[in-house]
């Protein structure tokens, strides 16, 4: 019998590289993706068959903030000489542990966060760019690494 996950996809950002070994996620550490957007292009010959490299894009996203400190982690990556790992988690569900125990599909971003901004509405938000350096898609059947350049 086929899985059912619910129509409406939610997403959860989560400041570690999921893939890696020994990684384990609490809750409380999570922050709800509110919205979030990128594209990325290749060069294409007239067949429409891609060749080259991937150009560099960002990824634009809002996260709420459940307390006036949650965005000290995300400010703390505004490094130029640095990229970090930021996991984006589709339908994630956790254990009576509070600890990420699985995921429907999953996308790790690695790149430079070069904007942020604090927004105080009806909600606490927090509106970030990345330059992105590389990106993971993670599904039920397999993983693609795309890595994005300059050139």
């Amino acid at each position: 019998m086929p899985v059912v996950f619910s129509n409406q996809l939610k997403a959860i950002l989560v400041l570690d590289n999921i893939t890696e070994e020994g990684v384990s996620i609490w809750q409380n550490n999570c922050f709800t993706v509110q919205h979030f957007s990128y594209s990325c292009e290749r060069r294409r010959n007239e067949a429409g068959i891609p060749y080259g490299f991937t150009q560099s894009s960002c990824l634009n996203f809002t996260v709420r903030l459940a307390q006036d400190d949650s965005a000290k982690a995300l400010l703390e990556r505004m490094t130029p000489r640095e990229t970090y790992p930021f996991s984006f988690l589709f339908n994630a569900t956790f254990g009576s542990n509070k600890r990420l125990s699985d995921y429907q599909d999953a996308m790790v971003v690695t790149g430079y966060l070069v904007q942020a901004e604090q927004t105080y509405e009806e909600q606490m938000l927090f509106k970030g760019r990345i330059l992105l350096s590389k990106i993971s898609y993670l599904g039920q059947k397999n993983t693609l690494d795309l890595t994005i350049t300059n050139d």
